[in-house]
């Protein structure tokens, strides 16, 4: 049986039936361009975001590259697996995801490949997160976000967990006074807990000792003599990088000062101990590798 081609009228009947059983409406051009807008700016809003963690990722892992981990973890591993930013890398590919949905939401975003969509968004959010972090930007939002929230677990927040650790030869503080009996050798430091610790400097240099007269917070490696009254030895004093944005330079002249110490006590990294004392005791059991 032939079938008949739909006349324009049937045609016509098609199209009114489907806008009335859609309840299609006509919209104006601008909020066709108001709603290009909204995409536009949530793309940008997302790549910026993941910029940000960017930013604070970078952060992170150049102050774990010069940590002195094999004061705090048994291996490198252990350290890395521990402290690496999982939270800012969900983040940074949330937000990257987020930017291909809306750019694919665009007027002409179908016309682009998903590759190129999602290359271009990685590669911005990659690139604004380096010039970020050059500004100072991922130490300041890690920095405030710990303030603002307990929840968050900042880089100064670890730090302060893992230096304030007396059982384990760590303390965090400030000095109370320089004066002592004994020329100066024995001084008072108040840790971050507030306990007031009697403190051998004996085996500092003349540089840690400038640095704990400077009042800063400052943080000590040794060994605990006595738990009361506390009496601490202390092996090496080193500058809290916290406070302000710490350069590299700065976070490897730290690392260096313990490799420098350990070097003098031990020797090379396979001999003997060549001082008796207790940084020397304390010494041979940290090994510390060069971050040049």
């Amino acid at each position: 049986m032939d079938t008949q081609p739909p006349t324009n009228d049937d045609l016509k009947t098609k199209i009114l039936s489907r806008i009335e059983s859609k309840a299609l409406y006509p919209r104006s051009r601008l909020s066709f361009k108001s709603w290009e807008f909204l995409v536009w700016c949530l793309w940008l809003f997302t790549v910026l975001v993941g910029a940000l963690a960017v930013a604070v990722s970078c952060f992170v892992l150049i102050q774990h590259t010069y940590s002195i981990y094999e004061v705090t973890h048994r291996s490198s591993l252990a350290f890395f697996m521990e402290t690496l930013p999982l939270l800012w890398f969900l983040v940074f590919l949330a937000m990257v995801i987020f930017a291909v949905y809306n750019l694919r939401h665009t007027k002409n975003g179908y016309r682009y490949p998903l590759w190129l969509i999602f290359g271009s968004s990685m590669i911005l959010s990659l690139a604004g997160g380096a010039l970020l972090h050059l500004a100072g930007t991922g130490f300041i939002l890690d920095k405030q976000i710990g303030l603002l929230t307990s929840y968050y677990e900042s880089q100064e927040k670890r730090e302060q967990k893992i230096w304030q650790q007396p059982a384990q030869g760590r303390l965090l503080g400030r000095l109370q006074t320089l004066d002592s009996e004994d020329g100066g050798l024995t001084v008072t430091f108040t840790d971050y807990a507030s306990v007031i610790w009697l403190t051998d400097i004996s085996e500092l240099d003349n540089e840690e000792i400038l640095l704990l007269g400077s009042g800063l917070k400052v943080r000590l490696l040794g060994e605990v003599i006595n738990i009361a009254p506390p009496h601490f030895h202390a092996c090496a004093a080193l500058p809290w990088l916290h406070e302000t944005v710490a350069t590299r330079l700065e976070l490897n002249n730290s690392r260096q000062l313990i490799i420098s110490k350990q070097n003098r006590y031990l020797g090379p990294p396979e001999g003997q101990t060549l001082i008796d004392s207790p940084c020397a005791r304390k010494f041979s059991q940290l090994r510390f590798e060069s971050r040049q």
